[in-house]
């Protein structure tokens, strides 16, 4: 514990200093004006929205990243917990809040699984091959995307090939993976495939330790495709589609000991992807007309068979405005529908939203956001949310920004549909109710004049009102209340002569109102980097740390861990590739009973054209 506490001081004393500093995750620090966050509807600089990070590209090469579980390690207040390495179920949790109050998004489009008992969405099989950058948008977003946002919105954004782009990545416990793309682009039109493969013999997601010897392997296939081409002047056409198939062993609970070994498997086939038309209108509009869809079939094998369907198709209309004027406006329309079957028949339901976005800045020293939703949900009463937020600039490079946000989630259709064992009526429960959330937080940024880095401060606040639990043997209810005060830093410092400091700290302070008891985040986390760029070699290490962190069947002891990375380009269009994770050794568990692999270590060459 005292090794985790010196870590986390360590890295929340560098960021808190004058010379700390990066709220963008990106090597060559670039500046926050520079980085644009399009999950706000109405595309915002990173600056103007407190809260938001950004996960960009030249993080994800730098850290040589596969999966975008590994991608939130580092990112202040996203809480990752996974069941076992190497495809486990892998829940997100922002600022405290539960996974299934976190609305992520693949290139705009809804993901989160309809046939999930509270609609979460498994971050486990997410290749990061065609993946351009992950924003996050912590702190509720009901304003902006309606049901599901009270903990935040994840926006993964996929990115378009020019040329071709290949790699191959083999290592420990027999893993190997291959990425390619093609595509060509220009002002015009652009057309690009991508795909990616992995397959891993795995380790025993049961915590070996535990006496568990079985490996549980884990085979991923991924692909992708976009497009879009100017059809006529100021008549723009794309989409994008995006397959993933996957296959992965699994432990559960059934033993003295906790999760032990066992025949488990599950295959996961989700299919997501858009079709939008844009118009050039008067007053300086565009007007987007996009159908989106996701659909997710999940099949268990195992001592307990069974099979799970979902999927969503939307509908939106979105009317913009150039988003440099010194004012800005968006409005639009949605239709959503959702579906579900778990073996007990279809299930589905609906919503209708209206919503309208305005930002105002006058001058580059002030600006203020605000966006008003309402909400029609088939079976539930409508819901109007609400946000407002503004930024100004302090002089000598600082700059505060602050904002209030509500949001809502409605019963995941596997929850609406249950049957309540001591309700007047039998069946479901109708006296189920939406849950509620407000959210306010503060960010101070400092960026160095000088360019040299960046650094910044968020406090927040986030209340969850008629919290959706499981009673046994009721089912679900309204029975409980949530709270979460927390602190988020990160920052950046370039050192000179190549290298360059980095770290991020999160003090979480998740309770459940009525009983006191921690939710399931650590109440400390951060991580403590250095880069070194020299020529044609690049090298990193990341030291990150948590305190324990609680779940439903035990305590998770806290730990810290070292991974390292590094690159050296052979010529512009070859680089050899390595990846060393678990540098010391350390044996650990991020969720309570599965176990985390040993020191392993990945060797990969990537070819670009």
């Amino acid at each position: 514990m005292r090794t985790h506490a010196r870590l986390l001081a360590g890295g929340f004393l560098l960021i808190a200093a004058p010379a700390a500093a990066q709220t963008a995750a990106s090597q060559n620090a670039a500046s926050l004006d520079a980085v644009t966050v399009t999950a706000t509807r109405l595309p915002a600089p990173l600056l103007e929205v407190p809260g938001a990070k950004v996960v960009d590209r030249a993080e994800i090469e730098r850290r040589n990243l596969a999966f975008a579980a590994d991608a939130f390690t580092a990112v202040p207040g996203a809480a990752l917990s996974r069941n076992g390495a190497f495809g486990g179920v892998a829940s997100l949790r922002l600022r405290g809040a539960s996974s299934d109050k976190a609305l992520v998004l693949i290139d705009g489009v809804p993901v989160n699984d309809p046939s999930q008992p509270a609609g979460s969405y498994d971050f486990g099989a997410l290749d990061l091959a065609d993946v351009d950058r992950i924003e996050i948008l912590a702190g509720p977003q009901g304003s902006l995307w309606g049901s599901d946002a009270i903990g935040g919105v994840v926006n993964i954004l996929t990115r378009e090939t020019q040329g071709l782009r290949a790699s191959v990545e083999a290592g420990s416990y027999d893993t190997w993976r291959a990425t390619g793309g093609a595509g060509v682009s220009g002002e015009r039109g652009a057309f690009s495939v991508s795909g990616a493969a992995f397959r891993s013999g795995g380790v025993s997601k049961a915590d070996a330790r535990d006496g568990n010897i079985e490996d549980d392997g884990f085979n991923n296939l991924t692909l992708g495709a976009a497009g879009r081409v100017e059809a006529a002047p100021g008549v723009k056409l794309e989409g994008r589609v995006r397959y993933n198939r996957a296959r992965s062993e699994f432990d559960s609970f059934g033993g003295p000991t906790g999760v032990i070994d066992g025949p488990d498997v599950s295959r996961v086939e989700s299919l997501s992807g858009f079709a939008r038309a844009t118009v050039d209108g008067p007053a300086g509009f565009s007007h987007a007309f996009t159908v989106d869809v996701a659909d997710i079939d999940r099949r268990y094998g195992g001592p307990f068979p069974f099979q799970a369907k979902g999927g969503r198709v939307d509908w939106r209309w979105l009317a913009r405005q150039d988003e440099a004027r010194p004012l800005a406006l968006a409005f639009g329309l949605e239709r959503e529908e959702a579906h579900e079957d778990t073996g007990d028949g279809r299930q589905s339901a609906h919503n209708t939203a209206a919503f309208a976005i305005a930002r105002w800045a006058p001058d580059a020293r002030f600006s203020v956001s605000a966006s008003l939703r309402r909400d029609e949900p088939q079976r539930y009463k409508g819901r109007t949310t609400a946000r407002l937020s503004g930024l100004a600039r302090l002089g000598g490079g600082f700059s505060l920004g602050a904002s209030f946000g509500q949001g809502f989630k409605t019963p995941a259709l596997f929850q609406s549909v249950y049957p309540c064992l001591e309700c007047a009526t039998p069946g479901p429960n109708r006296a189920l109710k939406p849950e509620r959330a407000e959210g306010y937080d503060a960010t101070l940024t400092w960026a160095d004049p000088k360019g040299r880095g960046e650094a910044s401060v968020t406090v927040y606040r986030l209340n969850l009102r008629d919290r959706i639990d499981y009673a046994y043997p009721t089912g679900y209810l309204n029975i409980a209340r949530a709270r979460s005060t927390g602190l988020e830093a990160q920052g950046r410092w370039s050192l000179g002569r190549g290298f360059a400091l980095r770290g991020s700290y999160a003090w979480t302070d998740a309770k459940d109102s009525l009983t006191g008891a921690q939710l399931r985040t650590p109440r400390h986390a951060g991580t403590l980097g250095l880069d070194w760029t020299g020529g044609r070699l690049q090298l990193a290490a990341l030291a990150r740390a948590q305190t324990g962190s609680p779940d439903a069947n035990g305590r998770a002891k806290g730990f810290t861990v070292v991974e390292a990375s590094g690159g050296y380009a052979l010529s512009k269009a070859v680089r050899l590739t390595l990846r060393i994770e678990n540098l010391f050794d350390r044996h650990y568990q991020v969720a309570y009973g599965y176990g985390e692999p040993g020191r392993s270590a990945y060797a990969g060459l990537a070819l670009r054209y």
